[in-house]
């Protein structure tokens, strides 16, 4: 009976140290593969900390100061005084800052209708596999691909204001498309804005609301069908409430980019508006940029958090508006409290 103890003991210590083998074995796998995992994307964080965790940090505390990197002596802790002259409309700086929000917000009001509802119905057709649905597909989202420099050459060349463009060429005029001043003589120019920008970044949201048409389940749209709905019907009340998600991403997307107006309207204009600013991010890099303004490098570095948070606001707005919301009705509180009452009430009489 010893013998047979001794062993029993001698087996669980070797299994106990089988154990305690493999799971030394797991963890050292699983430190290799975080080492693995952590080595792969530490590139990604250390360009996002030099980037962009350091240059906010550092924005953030210039904001609070009378900041010149041109010349020390200049600089000095001065506080709100930065963010208080913002809001002083007597300056003309902080009306030219101002101002550039109506330009933007005109644009983000016409435009992010278009960048959803357009791909929305393109990827709706292509999802119905039309002949050559393939060849379209590549051709919506090809323009993706290209870089906004690249887009400002074809739809500059394309508009030019004299007969060298192509469209004066084919209509046979002289018509300025390019110039003028924001929304007063330049409505041509943001026509062509729109169009360029729709062109160019249509094929992002096609592809995502391709790809949520897929997910739709397909004997939704049979129900709708059977119960007489149309194409209308369908779109409205199966294939919208099942892509919502998407949609609130999208729009999302489109919204921050939208604010951040900025590249269009550099590589789409001539010598009368090059230097006007219709937007926050162009007047922030137009003072930033510009080595005669660097006395005032606080004050436009305030302007860019206020902006941050312009942007934060109507971003937060977007997504609530978006969002799931839940009510609990009158009636849902009462029957909760009902199967609680029960609940207590059947617990009660089998303890009796």
């Amino acid at each position: 009976m010893a013998n047979n103890s001794i062993l029993e003991e001698y087996v669980e210590t070797l299994e106990e140290a089988e154990i305690a083998e493999k799971k030394k074995a797991q963890k050292k796998s699983l430190r290799k593969e975080s080492a693995f995992g952590m080595a792969l994307i530490a590139p990604y964080i250390l360009i996002f900390i030099i980037f962009s965790i350091i240059p906010t940090v550092m924005g953030v505390v210039f904001s609070f100061m009378s900041y010149n990197p041109y010349n020390t002596a200049d600089i000095r802790f001065v506080g709100f005084q930065n963010y208080i002259n913002i809001f002083n409309f007597d300056l003309p700086i902080s009306k030219s800052f101002w101002s550039s929000f109506g330009t933007m917000f005109i644009y983000v009001a016409i435009g992010t209708p278009l960048a959803v509802i357009i791909p929305f119905f393109l990827a709706y057709y292509i999802n119905m596999k039309p002949p050559g649905y393939k060849f379209f597909r590549a051709l919506i989202y090809f323009p993706n691909i290209v870089s906004i420099t690249i887009m400002g050459i074809i739809f500059g060349n394309m508009f030019a204001g004299d007969s060298s463009g192509l469209i004066n060429s084919w209509l046979g005029t002289e018509i300025h498309w390019l110039s003028g001043e924001p929304w007063k003589d330049d409505i041509l120019r943001w026509v062509v804005i729109f169009i360029a920008t729709e062109w160019w970044c249509t094929g992002s949201n096609f592809i995502i609301f391709a790809a949520a048409f897929r997910d739709v389940p397909k004997n939704l749209y049979e129900a709708c069908e059977m119960d007489g709905g149309g194409k209308w019907q369908k779109i409205l009340h199966v294939t919208i409430p099942n892509i919502k998600s998407t949609v609130t991403v999208c729009l999302f997307n489109i919204l921050i980019g939208y604010l951040g107006l900025y590249g269009q309207v550099i590589v789409l204009n001539d010598f009368t508006n090059a230097n006007i600013m219709v937007s926050p991010t162009m007047f922030i890099q137009h003072y930033l940029s510009d080595f005669s303004y660097a006395r005032i490098t606080g004050y436009v570095c305030a302007c860019a958090l206020m902006f941050g948070i312009v942007v934060m606001f109507f971003s937060t707005i977007q997504r609530k508006a978006m969002g799931e919301h839940r009510k609990k009705s009158k009636r849902t509180e009462d029957c909760i409290a009902y199967f609680a009452d029960r609940d207590r009430f059947t617990t009660e009489v089998g303890n009796d």
